[in-house]
């Protein structure tokens, strides 16, 4: 093997940075297995893991990690990029815990070496890779280009090696060109997930997809088991392209699933996308829901939200003893009547306000500010709305 060397910490400031309390811990979401730098839509699901660092003192060959279900997440710094990566804890052995100590991983591809120590299920330390030079000849003699370090490392990451291209060849994927290689180590397509992938193209009958196709369907976050989700859901008739659609515009089964709950049970797909691009979430339902409006369509849920008429806007009418339709809601934000509107006019003496007079000062240019200065004047015979209206009609 050659040893590619990795900036690692001094151990007397690696030892400093296990024990003091210097730094500020802090909570960050990591994509698994995908490049940290590629942002994801979250607007998500449990597809995250959670990962922890200490905000930005993480150098070139350090890492930090999270154990959580037989799987540890580990967040790989190199020097202009990051990486995380899930592994099944089994491959590691015996983890250094209380003090610090070394612990490996050996692949086909190279070997990492890490120097840290676990606390609880939280770790951070410092890392050496070397490349395997027997395999990297290999991958060298069958035309592939490119294959500095941190390519190396991410072949490593997904565990590509010989009997990796025998697998695609069986599957009917006989020519990788240098693209697709650099896309498939990336993306970690590793067998397990790609065996996936054929076997729900297979049984779905997509016909053949290239691997094009697949890594755009991983690198939107499109699973097999996102595909399949919906498909138990009853959706059966759908395609590759309408997956990474609904995927981009986040649609997830977990929130079809939580609007059928609420009483939605016809929901479509095209539906669910168009709601979804409105901002309709099943949480702005529910607290509409809530409020007494149970009788809420879909499409009145959307209409309201274009018109911006959140909970928030309708809780605070109510707290004022204006009880509203739901159109009346959307026409008095349509007009600019807000609770913080009629809360100041009421401020000013007008405590019966309604909301039809609302409504006509707002439409008028009578704010709250306007009648302010007007009683600044002392003028006598403006006493009523009514006569701010017509003042401010003729230009005052």
């Amino acid at each position: 093997m050659i040893k590619i060397s990795i900036i690692a910490l001094p151990v007397l400031a690696l030892a400093a940075a296990f024990t003091g309390n210097s730094f500020a811990q802090q909570k960050v979401k990591v994509k698994a297995d995908v490049k940290a730098n590629v942002k994801a839509d979250a607007r998500a699901e449990k597809d995250d893991d959670d990962d922890w660092s200490w905000g930005n003192n993480r150098g070139p060959g350090t890492w930090d990690a999270s154990i959580e279900n037989n799987q540890i997440n580990i967040q790989f710094y190199g020097k202009h990029w990051s990486n995380g990566r899930n592994f099944p804890i089994a491959e590691f052995g015996k983890l250094p815990t209380g003090n610090i100590g070394e612990f490996s991983l050996t692949r086909e591809s190279g070997k990492v070496t890490f120097k840290g120590v676990f606390e609880g299920r939280f770790g951070h330390g410092s890392y050496t890779f070397e490349e395997n030079a027997q395999f990297k000849a290999y991958l060298a003699q069958k035309g592939y280009t490119g294959l500095d370090n941190e390519f190396m490392m991410n072949v490593f990451f997904t565990d590509i090696n010989k009997s990796y291209f025998d697998f695609l060849k069986n599957n009917g994927y006989s020519s990788i060109s240098n693209g697709q290689f650099k896309d498939l180590a990336e993306q970690n397509m590793n067998q397990k997930l790609l065996a996936d992938y054929f076997e729900l193209i297979k049984t779905e009958g997509y016909g053949h997809q290239s691997l094009e196709k697949l890594v755009e369907l991983r690198e939107h976050g499109v699973k097999p088991d996102f595909i399949r989700s919906f498909q138990q859901m009853g959706y059966k008739k759908i395609s590759l392209d309408q997956a990474l659609e609904l995927r981009d515009h986040g649609v997830t089964p977990a929130y079809v699933t939580k609007l059928k709950k609420m009483g939605y049970p016809d929901m479509t797909l095209d539906k669910a996308q168009d709601l979804r691009d409105h901002g309709v979430s099943s949480k702005y339902l529910a607290s509409l829901q809530s409020l007494g409006y149970r009788d809420i369509t879909l499409d009145r849920a959307q209409e309201l939200r274009d018109h911006g008429v959140s909970a928030d806007f309708l809780s605070r009418m109510h707290e004022l003893g204006y009880k509203l339709s739901l159109e009346k809601a959307r026409e008095l934000k349509d007009h600019g009547v807000s609770p913080d509107f009629i809360k100041g006019v009421q401020a000013l003496g007008f405590k019966d306000l309604s909301l039809e007079k609302a409504q006509e000062l707002r439409d008028h240019g009578v704010s709250v500010a306007y009648i302010q200065r007007v009683k600044g004047k002392n003028l006598a015979n403006i006493t009523t709305l009514d006569d701010y209206i017509r003042l401010r009609d003729t230009g005052f």
